[in-house]
């Protein structure tokens, strides 16, 4: 606790200013070392983040003391955590707990970081709380030392050299400013094994922005603005008035309740939950199957290849039908995050790349801000074109979320029916939900907190900051089974090619000269 004091309030020469933020200097020899031997595949990183939370010091510290609620804050970070031997007491205020957790980069390319890990929270100050946690992995001496090769077989600790990252002294140090906010220094300081980090990703790692105090601090500041608005009276931005008999007419944003509001928040939570499972998340189902199927780019000399990775599983509580997850990640140089988000966001250009708009704009039925920064929503929108049918209209709920760290854009088709009653306060557990999707992370280009160690990184032109896109696409095989190969067969192709058109028309939309798969 006292070397992460030292690293959350002390300034230079401890930590050097740079044009994007500062960096440890490894040279002052200032931190004592008790973390054992940084083995040599690994690299150190060290960032360091201040900014101002919408939350009591109280409540968050009550939120990072308990497992659950700790991830369900950071839910495009933590994939799944668990805790035991919670002690509290010794130092008034102060409470202490082991603890494993599986963290998360949003893209099928990037195996999730689990970590086993002390969680220390104290007051070492009135109005002002510490959490560090630490890495239990790697502290018992060398291969091959009495100690170290007795915890390996007792199964009680996993040494440096059997995981991919570690934390040295990370946290937060939390001051209450008596207004309903807090200020927040987000301190990360770790060792990551690069060798497990394909090099397309490896820039974004360096930069800081994969897993280091600025992601952390911006998702922290995110979720709680997310919360606030969950559990405000705020009413929708708006309702539309639909002349042409889709939906009940509506005239004012109260015609939606203060539940109705909460349902579709809630509903959208969910939605995300899921969304970063199907990129990310490990496949645990007996039933599933992952397969890579080539995906093309592009013509000519401008083609380019990209796997697309294909998970099968059987859908819940059903005996035949199968789920079918499509994703990729591709990187964009020299197009900026935000461009990428704006066109994905741009209502009147939806019907180039999304199927379930038959090709025309969509309209907002209603919207709910999610925080102080635009671009922060979930929405209910439609098709401002019909198949001419009886079948049941779909209404598409989409959450928009992003920040300096990460933007995405994650839609999921409900039934009409459906939607309705948990805009009119109804129940939402039973509605499912199939999302797709982007997740838009910066390249790590341009504003690179560390130098390349060699000459093999790729750079993109001009070392200008460019995007990594990834692209998910679900789709339910009905009627199907995990054994019938022609009908899997099939929907890949189907699958696949539409994720495939939607990158086209993005690439030619954003004018992003080439795609690299990542």
């Amino acid at each position: 606790m006292d070397q992460f004091l030292l690293l959350a309030t002390k300034g230079e020469p401890l930590w050097l200013p740079t044009p994007d933020g500062e960096v440890l200097s490894y040279q002052k020899k200032m931190l004592p070392v008790h973390h054992g031997i940084c083995p040599d595949e690994f690299v150190m990183e060290a960032t360091r983040e201040t900014g101002m939370v919408r939350a009591s010091a109280a409540s968050l510290v009550a939120i990072l003391t308990h497992a659950k609620r700790w991830s369900e804050m950071f839910p495009g970070i933590v994939a799944g955590v668990s805790a035991r031997g919670a002690i509290s007491g010794g130092v008034i205020g102060s409470h202490l707990q082991l603890m494993t957790a599986e963290l998360q980069v949003p893209s099928p390319r990037l195996l999730n970081c689990r970590i086993n890990f002390l969680r220390y929270t104290k007051q070492v100050a009135k109005g002002q709380w510490a959490m560090m946690d630490v890495s239990v992995d790697g502290i018992l001496g060398p291969p091959g030392s009495r100690i170290a090769d007795a915890a390996v077989a007792n199964n009680t600790v996993v040494p440096a050299w059997y995981t991919s990252c570690r934390l040295l002294p990370s946290g937060c140090l939390i001051e209450d400013m008596g207004n309903g906010y807090c200020k927040i220094t987000w301190v990360v300081h770790a060792e990551y094994n690069e060798t497990t980090v394909p090099t397309m990703f490896r820039p974004l790692f360096r930069s800081g922005k994969a897993l280091g105090a600025h992601r952390w601090l911006a998702s922290l500041q995110r979720q709680c603005e997310y919360l606030a608005v969950l559990h405000s009276s705020q009413a929708p931005r708006g309702v539309n008035t639909v002349e042409h008999g889709l939906f009940l007419k509506t005239s004012t944003a109260a015609a939606i309740s203060s539940m109705g509001k909460r349902g579709i928040l809630e509903l959208a939570q969910r939605m995300m939950e899921v969304f970063y499972s199907a990129v990310s998340g490990p496949v645990t189902q007996p039933s599933s199957k992952i397969y890579e199927w080539p995906a093309s780019v592009g013509t000519g000399a401008r083609r380019t290849d990209a796997a697309v990775r294909m998970v099968t599983w059987k859908k819940a509580g059903s005996v035949v039908d199968l789920v079918l997850s499509a994703t990729t990640t591709v990187w964009l140089p020299n197009t900026p995050p935000q461009l990428v988000f704006q066109y994905l966001c741009d209502g009147q250009r939806r019907g180039e790349w999304d199927a379930f708009a038959n090709g025309a704009a969509v309209t907002e039925l209603c919207s709910v801000d999610t925080g102080h920064l635009n671009g922060n929503a979930v929405s209910v929108l439609y098709s401002n074109v019909t198949d001419g049918t009886d079948r049941k209209k779909v209404l598409i709920l989409q959450e928009e979320c992003t920040d300096a760290s990460c933007s995405m854009v994650v839609y999921a088709p409900v039934e009409e029916d459906s939607m309705r009653a948990v805009m009119n306060g109804g129940d939402h557990g039973s509605v499912f939900l199939l999302p797709s999707g982007f997740a838009i992370l910066p390249d790590g280009h341009g504003r690179a907190r560390h130098a390349p160690t060699s000459s093999s990184t790729v750079v993109g032109r001009d070392n200008t900051a460019g995007s990594l896109l990834t692209v998910a696409c679900q789709a339910l095989l009905p009627g199907s089974s995990p054994s019938d190969n022609h009908a899997a067969d099939g929907a890949f192709d189907d699958v696949g090619k539409l994720l495939c058109r939607a990158l086209k028309k993005i690439k030619a939309a954003v004018k992003a000269n080439i795609i690299i798969p990542a």
